[in-house]
């Protein structure tokens, strides 16, 4: 407190407060996450404003959402207190964070938020599906659950095929793209066989499903040049903190063309720079691999690690340097880095994410003569057949078997 507010008035008038006790912890909670002080004070001000007004009534989300639709549209109350709904928002969240509580989307209640609770733990721990494949296939359970209006058990068993396919055949039409529509239809396959499984329904509705069309080798993968990956490269400023950090990040996945989740995945302890092997786990297919290095990513981890990197407790390789500093990254983190470089490159109409430049890696090294199994080992593919789709892209072989174009023919009397 003596640090953050110089003032003895300002230390004395938050003390006073109805939560003065949670206001200190807060203040040093603020202090850890490593907010800026004009951030710090701001978030500190919207949470005295919330005491005042909730006096010595318990804290909890129903409180906080009351304050905020409620009292500060028609707020009245003298400085400090702050009335940016936003950045009330954030203040709260970040209190609810320190009391070890968040905000969580309700499963809802009564029979519907019975079936998605169960449905959660059924993908989870039998399963084994990962967190954001959990998030979107109870989204769908949801949905469909809400179209048909279920509030109870008997309802799941008048449910038809023909209703199911009409279901599904609808809300597809609505996906911009055949493989968004593939994965409702997985979706809701997954969920008709929970029900079939716990015998909510009596029987296997997940054959009237019906498939979307997208055949795997229509199309070619979308890549880019080498030239333009170094471009990318090259607008990295590695004087700073996160530019040493953002040109580790970019190597990774134009060296050795990982995915955002394998980056995001790495851990310090996962990093030999003496012998250049880089161990991780990739949680798509939950194995451990090694992988060697080139001299360029090595040098580029070994800056960051020395004098990049915050000192903090994570065991992440790549953490976010600006406040919660300190924690591991995640994959839509890795993401954002490639993004806002490609911006910065002048290539964010053709760099919309971190697969772009993992195809582009793997078409350089088939062009270059890399035959599909050591391509599918290095981006652990573990079928040769998704490797085969950038067998297209070799030109060069292309060309060695193309066959002459038809042109006039003489007509022989």
């Amino acid at each position: 407190m003596d640090f953050v507010f110089r003032r003895a008035a300002v230390r004395a008038r938050i003390v006073a407060n109805p939560l003065g006790a949670v206001l200190q912890r807060y203040v040093a909670h603020l202090v850890y996450r490593g907010h800026r002080a004009s951030t710090l004070h701001q978030y500190v001000f919207a949470a005295e404003h919330f005491g005042g007004w909730l006096g010595r009534r318990p804290i909890d989300i129903a409180s906080m959402d009351c304050f905020i639709r409620h009292h500060l549209p028609r707020c009245r109350c003298g400085k400090p207190a702050v009335r940016n709904i936003r950045c009330v928002r954030a203040a709260l969240n970040r209190l609810l964070e320190m009391l070890g509580s968040k905000r969580t989307r309700p499963a809802g209640t009564g029979l519907v938020g019975q079936l998605l609770r169960k449905y959660e733990n059924h993908l989870v721990h039998t399963c084994g599906l990962s967190c954001a494949t959990v998030r979107y296939r109870l989204r769908y359970a949801r949905e469909l659950l809400r179209r048909f209006r279920v509030c109870r058990t008997r309802q799941l068993r008048e449910w038809s095929p023909v209703q199911m396919a009409q279901y599904v055949s609808s809300v597809g039409r609505q996906q911009r793209k055949p493989s968004s529509g593939q994965v409702l239809a997985s979706s809701i396959r997954s969920f008709l066989r929970f029900l079939l499984l716990h015998g909510l329904i009596h029987r296997n509705l997940a054959t009237a499903v019906p498939s979307f069309a997208n055949w795997r080798l229509a199309s070619l993968p979308r890549s880019i040049g080498r030239a333009d990956l170094e471009k990318l490269i090259r607008t990295v400023d590695t004087s700073t903190a996160i530019g040493k950090r953002d040109l580790a990040v970019l190597l990774c996945l134009t060296e050795l063309g990982l995915r955002g989740a394998d980056v995001a995945a790495l851990r310090q302890d996962g990093v030999d720079l003496a012998s250049g092997i880089l161990c991780f786990r990739r949680p798509k297919q939950r194995e451990q691999v090694e992988l060697p290095m080139t001299r360029r990513l090595i040098a580029a981890i070994r800056h960051y690690l020395h004098q990049g990197r915050p000192a903090c407790s994570s065991t992440s390789l790549f953490v976010i340097h600006r406040a919660p500093v300190g924690i591991g990254l995640k994959p839509i983190g890795i993401r954002g880095i490639v993004i806002r470089r490609a911006v910065q490159a002048g290539l964010g109409h053709r760099i919309g994410g971190t697969h772009v430049i993992r195809h582009t890696v793997a078409t350089e090294l088939i062009n270059l003569g890399a035959s599909l199994k050591e391509i599918a080992d290095l981006l652990g593919h573990s079928s040769i057949d998704t490797t085969s789709i950038y067998a297209k892209v070799d030109m060069s072989s292309l060309a060695r078997v193309a066959l002459p174009w038809p042109g006039k023919q003489e007509v022989i009397p």
